[in-house]
């Protein structure tokens, strides 16, 4: 039976799902690794302790704490502003 800590959910604290991050620190478990500087997206966040399942590029999943990844999304959304004349000056 699962407890029901280790419930997920699609948004905490500003973060939701299908939000792109970028993997701070190398990540090796069982079934291989993922280097720095990996994008991935957020499939769930999971509480108690928070932590985040990431979905990589061949669609593993993993399970890193919070602060092993960065926000990039923001990134993205600056650039898409920027090349249409929005981004501040």
């Amino acid at each position: 039976m699962e407890k029901l800590f280790h419930k997920q959910s699609e948004e905490h604290a500003g973060m939701t799902t299908g939000t792109i991050v970028r993997l701070l620190k190398d990540l090796h478990g069982i079934g291989g690794s993922l280097t720095a500087g990996s994008e991935c997206v957020v499939e769930a966040i999971i509480h108690f302790p928070t932590r985040y399942r990431l979905q990589d590029a061949d669609g593993n999943i993993w399970t890193v704490p919070l602060h092993s990844v960065e926000l990039i999304t923001s990134e993205i959304e600056e650039a898409v502003a920027e090349e249409e004349g929005e981004a501040d000056q």
